[in-house]
C-alpha cells in the first residue's frame, strides 16, 4: 500500500491529510494551535478519532511525543541524532514497542519505520516537486497502517523542525 502525506490546502502545519496515491483520503490530522502541550488529533475518513498525539511546545532538544491510539495502545517517542555532531540523520525511538524511525535529510528527505528486530515496516521519501512537505510512504505492514500513518506524520514534522534555518 502506498500513502501520501501532505498539508491540507490553506494549512501550513496545523492540518494534514493522509491519502492513497489515487487521492482517497484515509486520515486527516488537526493540531490545536493554542493547546499546551501541542495536541494533534487524527481522524479516519468516517470522522472517528483513531489517535491523539502530544508534544511539549518547549521540546526542541528531544522532539518527544506521546501517542494514544483509540485501541488503547500508547507510544512514547524521543528523537536523538545518530552522530552527535551531525543533524542530518536522526533516530526516533518508539517505546515500549522497541520500534525506531530512522530519518535522513538531504536534497530529498526520507525515513524508515523499523521493528525492534530491524524489519522495515514502511519507507518514505519526500516529493520535492509538490507543494509543501509531501511524502510518499510505502507501507510494508498493512496490519499496522494506522500506527505507520501517525508515526509518519510525526517523522515528517521532526525532519521539518530539525532542518537548519535559512540564513
Amino acid at each position: 500500500m502506498k500513502l501520501r502525506i501532505s498539508s491540507k490546502l490553506a494549512s501550513v502545519h496545523s492540518g494534514l491529510e493522509v491519502s492513497t496515491v489515487d487521492g482517497e483520503v484515509l486520515f486527516t490530522a488537526h493540531t490545536d494551535p493554542l493547546s499546551s502541550p501541542r495536541t494533534t488529533r487524527v481522524v479516519d475518513a468516517s470522522g472517528t478519532e483513531v489517535a491523539c498525539y502530544r508534544t511539549s511546545r518547549s521540546d526542541d532538544k528531544d522532539r518527544a511525543h506521546h501517542i494514544d491510539f483509540r485501541s488503547g495502545v500508547s507510544m512514547d517517542l524521543k528523537r536523538s541524532f545518530r552522530v552527535s555532531a551531525k543533524t542530518d540523520e536522526a533516530v526516533i525511538r518508539v517505546q515500549p514497542q522497541g520500534w525506531m524511525v530512522v530519518t535522513r535529510r538531504a536534497w530529498t528527505s526520507r525515513f524508515e519505520i523499523r521493528t525492534e528486530g530491524g524489519r522495515v515496516m514502511a519507507r518514505a521519501k519526500q516529493i520535492p516537486a509538490l507543494r509543501g512537505d509531501v511524502y510518499d510512504v510505502e507501507v510494508l505492514d498493512d496490519a499496522r497502517v494506522v500506527a505507520i500513518a501517525v508515526l509518519s506524520m510525526i517523522a515528517r514534522a521532526v525532519i521539518r523542525d530539525d532542518s537548519p534555518s535559512p540564513v
